[in-house]
């Protein structure tokens, strides 16, 4: 046959190789031969392509009977019979060798368990706003300055109506206004709502159908309502709503208009008509609502001077949520382009510190729940929780995979005559990969009906977790997640199966059938690096819940400066504060009742700008206490000078209390020398003289904030929202009954809502406990997962040396020498493991720890409890297999050899 290799196209090899494999071998090279003179005939002729195709062509029309090669030289297979074969012969291996089943079957499921869970809450997570039919061009507006931390979700009241008029990427543009926060009546039910203003456009873009009402005018007229399913029964019961007047009264209003506050502190804001019911219960939505009210209403409440009128204010950007439908077409870099336009326009002339370097971008609606921004419509996971849960996850799932790559590789011994036979009856690499590779799917398919059953009890305890009252999940079944279950096990079995298979796969049958097959030297050192990479893990895993248990008990010992034992916090619920500090402190039991507008330790804060008056200095950030006479005696705080607030009403708001942090900020270094000074604020006129200095306390939380603030403490009783009610030890229950019946008399319509202060103070290291528990139980599943490994490792070497301990026996050796003997190079292992695994830890642990504010000394010391913890387990292990094959009749063993 002529040789074309000089020539310089070539004709599709894939199509060559086919002719090739099915031709007979008498016709193969005189067709051939033909088949390439015309082809490069066709090439100078016409051109490679079309040769190309013509060969193609050819190619299939040759395969023929009569060109086919004989049936009995093709080995022709049904599939379903090879894969039956495949599965018999992969049970049978994996009930031959049942300890090494059970390592890798168990060390599997428990971490595709960890790996599902990871999988049910992004599953969880997606089905938030995924019921919009025009989810993909919804967006939502986040804004930035130059001086934040972290971009808000709000954005200015008049951006909606700017954005629609002056850009055509905008089809529908319109906002949600919070502010509804009281109580409706009808028929003298009273029942508290939270909600938004909405404008008529907020059903063009998102995809919330009334159940009762008309989605075009529901929100058309003032003062109309559309309300929750869940409020509509709570109220009406079987009644239909539409129609119906409810009277709104407002327990937490921004501006507070005393003329027009009710007995009970709430402001009545009228009567408004329900127009509409939503079942809120049918949607996942980022956007949690009882009601929604006509934004055409907010004009009627700016004249009544009952909530704040930002209609064209640009440097008010903390309260409205802006929401943008996108024309088709159009993307969110369009978008981000034209609010860099708008912003550019209108705060190019604005001199507010506030919007210094103000931006804004377009957030896609998909992209709403995984992400967590300030002021927020509801608390949520961020994405930095998703990908710090699934490095955890895949770190255990990688050192579960490494002990089946591992153990499947110390077999590989035990199965070359297994290999060598079945390649001497006909089976080439290919099948032996397939059979390998079979082998690893159906037992990563067997740890995944373990799995399963694991991932009931993790779902439980995380459903549990103080945290997820915050964060909603609710982890539901569906057939598609156990699809994804299903793929995601062949995936970890293909994965892990796939080098073992091609390493046994490649063992000579000649020389495995004559014992001349031997581990490459650089297999033991492999199987020695993965068990040294699976105890540096744990080791780090150890280290890490070690020093963050000691950091929570540093929290729950933490000096706040204060005493909260036996305080009680109640929640006024827009009541009148005088009013209810006169009855409350009638109740026997109650030794003192003091006000405040925020907890201090307890997670809310608020700030002001201050600075000595008539100065020309720069004004200096404070935090700021609104609190009455009674609470610095009440929580035990000392006066280091001067004197506390007055009793006298009339003069409270011109006198305030500051810190000692307060006193150095201001330049000065006796408290002494600030007494009767005079500070001014940059929002307020009015002049307030400090008359007393208290000892520093923590006003921020420990978790937040390691040094105290500059703190000052004025008197406005408007904006009390809280109560410290002191009581007598011994009969708290009793008290507390008291309080509810007095509390029921001056406001029947709600309950009292009271918190230990001990409890709360406690309640703010609850996350971190969370945190601990999922470092605890993801290191006892590392450590386990070793463990595991390494005890594989040491049943496969003793049996492998089973005839040398037994000589040794009868040569005279100890069992202590032979446990010595086989227990060296596991602690080996250990050892290089902890060189490695304990600079790590302390390198990475001490590296987090800097940024952690109020944060505990990390030593030497958590190192080396960890270590010992490691060695001790990784010891029991190993000894536990050793010390049994070094007591074993050396008879018995040489018998069997």
């Amino acid at each position: 046959m002529e040789h074309y290799s000089s020539k310089t196209g070539q004709p599709p090899k894939y199509f060559l190789r086919f002719f090739r494999w099915f031709c007979h071998p008498d016709l193969k090279n005189y067709i051939e031969g033909d088949l390439m003179e015309l082809y490069y005939e066709r090439q100078e002729k016409s051109g490679k392509r079309k040769a190309d195709i013509k060969f193609i062509i050819d190619v299939l029309l040759l395969f023929r009977p009569g060109i086919i090669k004989p049936e009995n030289s093709i080995t022709v297979q049904n599939p379903f019979d090879m894969f039956r074969n495949y599965f018999k012969i992969s049970i049978r291996n994996i009930l031959k060798y049942k300890a090494f089943s059970f390592i890798n079957i168990f060390g599997l499921a428990v971490a595709m368990s960890v790996c599902m869970l990871i999988i049910l809450m992004l599953a969880d997570q997606n089905r938030y706003d995924a019921f919009h039919l025009k989810k993909d061009r919804i967006f939502r507006i986040l804004s930035d300055t130059e001086n934040s931390r972290n971009d808000y979700a709000t954005s200015p009241f008049p951006l909606a109506a700017a954005f629609t008029e002056r850009y055509p990427e905008v089809e529908v543009c319109t906002h949600l206004t919070p502010g509804i926060s009281g109580e409706v009546a009808y028929h003298q039910k009273l029942t508290e709502i939270r909600g938004y203003f909405a404008e008529p456009q907020f059903f063009n873009i998102f995809s919330f159908d009334l159940e009762e009402g008309n989605n075009r005018t529901a929100l058309q007229l003032p003062r109309s309502m559309v309300i929750s399913r869940e409020i509509a029964e709570r109220i009406f019961g079987s009644e239909n709503p539409v129609g119906k007047i409810l009277d709104f009264s407002d327990r937490e209003p921004e501006i507070r208009a005393e003329k027009d506050t009710a007995g009970d502190g709430s402001v009545p804001w009228g009567s408004f008509t329900v127009t509409g019911v939503i079942d809120m219960a049918k949607y996942k939505s980022h956007l949690e609502f009882d009601v929604l009210v006509s934004e055409s209403t907010l004009p009627s409440l700016y004249a009544e001077k009952k909530f704040p009128d930002r209609t064209n204010d640009w440097t008010y950007y903390w309260r409205t949520y802006t929401y943008v439908l996108a024309i088709k077409g159009k993307t969110g870099k369009d978008l981000d382009l034209a609010l860099e336009d708008l912003a550019n326009d209108q705060y190019a002339h604005l001199e507010n510190e506030d919007t210094k370097g103000f931006t804004m971008r377009a957030q896609p609606l998909k992209n709403i729940q995984m992400g967590l921004y300030n002021n927020d419509t509801n608390n949520r996971l961020p994405g930095v929780g998703y990908y710090f849960l699934s490095i955890l996850a895949i770190i255990i799932m990688f050192s579960a995979c490494l002990n089946y790559i591992n153990l499947s590789i110390a077999r590989a011994l035990t199965r070359v005559k297994e290999i060598g036979v079945r390649k001497i009856t006909g089976a080439n690499r290919t099948a032996l990969i397939y059979q390998f590779m079979s082998e690893s799917v159906i037992t990563a398919l067997f740890a995944l009906v373990l799995a399963t059953g694991i991932l009931f009890l993790l779902r439980e305890g995380f459903l549990r977790l103080w945290l997820n009252q915050f964060l909603n999940f609710e982890l539901p079944d569906s057939p598609q997640v156990y699809l994804v279950f299903t793929g995601f096990a062949i995936l970890i079995g293909l994965l892990a199966g796939f080098y073992p298979a091609i390493y046994m796969s490649r063992h000579q049958p000649i020389r495995a059938l004559t014992h001349s097959v031997h581990v490459r030297e650089g297999m033991p050192r492999m199987r020695k690096v993965l068990n040294v990479m699976q105890f540096v893990i744990s080791l780090f895993f150890i280290v890490t819940s070690i020093l963050v248990g000691k950091q929570f008990r540093h929290f729950m010992k933490f000096d706040y400066g204060f005493e909260s034992k036996n305080i009680i916090n109640v929640e006024l619920q827009g009541y009148d504060y005088e009013k209810a500090v006169n009855e409350l402190k009638s109740v026997p039991g109650v030794t003192l009742v003091s006000a405040s507008d925020v907890i201090p330790a307890g997670g809310t804060s608020n700030g002001t700008s201050l600075r000595t008056m008539g100065s020309n200095e720069e004004y200096k950030e404070f935090r700021l206490l609104n609190a009455d006479e009674n609470f610095m005696p009440n929580l035990g705080i000392p006066l280091v000078a001067g004197r506390n607030l007055p009793d006298d009403t009339g003069l409270k708001s011109s006198y305030v209390l500051v810190n000692k942090a307060a006193v150095h900020e201001l330049g000065y270094k006796d408290p002494e020398q600030i007494i009767g000074i005079v500070l001014e604020s940059k929002w307020d006129s009015d002049p307030m003289e400090v008359i007393g200095v208290v000892n520093d306390f923590r006003y921020d939380m420990p978790i937040n904030r390691d040094e105290i603030r500059p703190l000052v403490v004025c008197y406005h009783p408007t904006n009390f929202q809280y109560l410290n009610i002191k009581i007598s030890p011994g009969n708290t229950m009793t008290t507390i009954g008291a309080m509810e019946e007095k509390w029921n008399d001056i406001d029947p319509g709600h309950p009292l809502r009271y918190e230990f202060y001990d409890d709360q103070l406690a309640s703010t290291t609850h996350g971190i406990l969370d945190v601990i528990s999922i470092l605890s139980f993801v290191s006892f599943l590392a450590i386990t997962i070793a463990c595991l490994g390494l005890l594989g490792m040491a049943n496969y070497t003793v049996e492998r040396r089973s005839r040398e301990v037994a000589i040794r026996k009868v040569l005279g050796a100890l069992d202590l020498s032979i446990a010595m003997l086989l227990s060296r190079e596991f602690i080996k292992i250990l050892v290089i493991a902890v060189f490695l695994g304990a600079p790590l830890s302390y390198f990475v642990n001490n590296f987090w720890l800097q940024k952690f504010p109020n944060r505990v000394e990390f030593g030497i010391g958590k190192v080396l409890a960890g270590t010992l913890i490691i060695i001790l387990l990784g010891l029991l292990t190993i000894v536990t297999q050793t010390l049994r094959a070094s007591r074993q009749n050396p008879v018995e063993n040489l018998k069997s050899e």
